[in-house]
């Protein structure tokens, strides 16, 4: 475990000197980007952290990104999970699990929509499920930088990337995750220092 640790913070110490680009806002439909953020040590310029949204519910959002963020959130009161989940901008729903209580993911949730850079901003999806629709309705999305991670190849869709190790399963899983005793995470296939930087195109 303090091998791989060990190995990771290298990886990350070589990506934080190839950061080119800061202060720009990810928006992400689980914690991927949160986990960007702290490794490559920015600041959190996003809502979209500790959370995650279905896919359907993210695209609801990304259809719409600035009524989405403009519109207040409401608490989801027949709540079943263990964790707050607010309710947004088309009735879609934020699942907060990381946060004790909806009033506490809300004020984070405002401060950190304070933040966002409109003209530094890049946007990952995780297609969880394997849904291949979700990937051409993202496709479609008028944003710069976009990516959504799928888990085989989509010669058709301009903006997924294929993590391998997850080709057995549905869809696919936490990207951040650690693949292998040599420290090497998922979304290290992924060279998003260069999508930050503006220089890796999908």
């Amino acid at each position: 475990m303090k091998f791989i640790k060990y190995v990771q913070e290298i990886a990350n110490r070589k990506n934080r000197k190839r950061l080119k680009n800061t202060g720009f806002t990810i928006i992400s439909s689980n914690c991927a980007g949160g986990f960007l953020y702290h490794w490559l040590h920015q600041r959190f310029n996003s809502p979209f952290i500790n959370l995650y949204m279905s896919n359907e519910d993210f695209l609801i959002a990304l259809s719409d990104l600035e009524k989405f963020i403009n519109t207040p959130i409401k608490e989801f009161e027949n709540n079943e999970y263990n964790y707050p989940i607010g309710i947004g901008y088309g009735n879609t729903l934020i699942h907060f699990m990381h946060y004790n209580s909806f009033d506490e993911a809300n004020k984070k949730w405002k401060e950190r929509c304070g933040r966002i850079n409109w003209n530094n901003m890049f946007v990952m999806l995780t297609n969880w499920e394997g849904n291949e629709d979700i990937l051409y309705k993202f496709d479609k999305l008028p944003y710069k930088h976009k990516v959504v991670f799928t888990n085989r190849k989509y010669a058709s869709i301009k903006s997924a990337y294929w993590l391998r190790g997850f080709k057995k399963d549905k869809g696919i899983g936490q990207v951040y995750r650690t693949m292998n005793i040599f420290g090497k995470r998922y979304i290290d296939q992924f060279d998003y220092v260069g999508f930050f930087n503006g220089d890796l195109r999908i």
